[in-house]
């Protein structure tokens, strides 16, 4: 019966050290997945923007028109100013919502990136309950064969 008792503590004392350094493993492997997912590389997306700002272009007269010329073409000019004014508003309006609308997009389309890697992650970190719990498995099974040799040690004495 020692010789049992012996045994049975040895396998125990084996089982809780495996069990042990199986856990440390898998959390050491644990944190090198989340590593390589933390430092993996990161797609940002970027719109264009406003490709230019808009400023109010003025015709040039050449110095050999008369001054009558110079007044005439200056009136035509500011006549022609309130539709020209419209016309940049209603281009800076497109433009504006355009480059919402792209820089929208970009935002979206990065947050999808990371969202992927995310499950990608996730759903590789699954694991069967076995892979999960091996580790405190063995441990504890080396507990329970502990206290079964502590038990026919004490029924032996």
């Amino acid at each position: 019966m020692a010789a049992a008792a012996v045994t049975l503590a040895s396998l125990a004392a084996l089982l809780e050290i495996v069990g042990i350094a199986v856990t440390i493993a898998d959390i050491r492997a644990f944190r090198e997945r989340l590593a390589g997912y933390l430092e993996r590389s990161r797609r940002v997306y970027a719109s264009a923007g406003l490709a230019a700002a808009f400023g109010v272009a003025l015709d040039l007269t050449p110095q050999s028109q008369t001054l009558e010329q110079r007044i005439e073409a200056l009136e035509a000019w500011r006549r022609g100013l309130p539709d020209e004014l419209r016309q940049r508003e209603s281009q800076l309006r497109d433009r504006l919502t355009s480059d919402f609308r792209g820089a929208l997009a970009a935002t979206e389309k990065t947050i999808d990136d990371q969202l992927k890697g995310l499950r990608e992650y996730v759903e590789s970190s699954r694991q069967s309950f076995w892979a999960s719990y091996r580790g405190p498995s063995i441990l504890a099974t080396g507990v329970l064969i502990g206290l079964g040799a502590n038990i026919v040690s004490t029924l032996h004495s």
